[in-house]
C-alpha cells in the first residue's frame, strides 16, 4: 500500500493566501476557523482511510475506533452547534445584516442528514458486525457537501473585513471560550453498547 496521510480524500484548507494578513481581525478569524476545520477534515480523512483496515479478530481495536469516530461526531456537531448559537448571530448582529451567515447554516443543513447516519451507525454498531466498507459509503454521503461547507464558510469570515475589527475578534473570542467551556462533555452513548 502506498503512503497515505490524512490530508485526503477530502482537501485540507490552505491558509497561505491570508494568515499572515492582520490588517483585519477577520483574516485572523478565517484562519483559526480554517485551522478547526482542517482539524474537522483530517479527522474524517483518518476514519475514511483506517476503516477497512482494522484487523476483523480484534474486537478491542473495532470498539476504540468506533468510540473514535463517535468523539469525531461530538466534536464536529459541538463546533457546528455552537457558531449557530453564538457565533453567527453575534455576527449578524455586529454586521447590521440579518441572514448573513444563512448560507452557512444552511450548507449545516445540506450535510446532517447523512452525517447523522453516519453518527447513528458509529454509536450503535456492535464491534462483531462492523463493516469498514459500511462507514466509508456513509462518509461519502455527506462528504461532499461538508468539505464543501468547511471550504466556504472560511471566504465567509475572510469576507467580514468591512465590519468593525475589534468587534469581530471579541465574537471569535467568545466563540473559542464556549467552545473551550463545553468541549470536555462527553456523551456516553456506548455504555448501551452490548459486546
Amino acid at each position: 500500500m502506498s503512503s497515505q496521510w490524512v490530508d485526503k480524500p477530502y482537501p485540507l484548507i490552505g491558509t497561505a493566501p491570508f494568515s499572515k494578513d492582520s490588517a483585519h481581525a477577520a483574516y485572523y478569524v478565517a484562519t483559526q476557523m480554517a485551522l478547526a476545520h482542517n482539524g474537522i477534515l483530517r479527522g474524517l480523512n483518518s476514519i475514511y482511510l483506517q476503516a477497512t483496515h482494522l484487523p476483523r479478530e480484534d474486537l478491542d481495536v473495532t470498539r476504540d475506533f468506533l468510540t473514535y469516530c463517535q468523539c469525531w461526531c461530538e466534536s464536529m456537531h459541538h463546533h457546528h452547534e455552537a457558531e449557530e448559537t453564538n457565533f453567527f448571530p453575534s455576527i449578524e448582529l455586529i454586521s447590521g445584516v440579518e441572514g448573513l451567515m444563512e448560507r452557512n447554516v444552511e450548507q449545516h443543513r445540506a450535510f446532517t442528514p447523512g452525517f447523522d447516519r453516519f453518527q447513528e451507525y458509529s454509536r450503535t454498531c456492535l464491534p462483531k458486525d462492523y463493516d469498514g466498507r459500511k462507514i466509508r459509503s456513509l462518509i461519502q454521503d455527506f462528504a461532499e457537501p461538508l468539505t464543501q461547507h468547511l471550504h466556504d464558510e472560511i471566504e465567509t469570515l475572510r469576507a467580514l473585513d468591512m465590519y468593525d475589527s475589534g468587534r469581530i475578534r471579541q465574537a471569535y473570542q467568545r466563540f473559542e471560550k464556549i467552545l473551550m467551556a463545553t468541549d470536555n462533555v462527553r456523551h456516553t452513548l456506548t455504555d448501551r453498547r452490548v459486546y
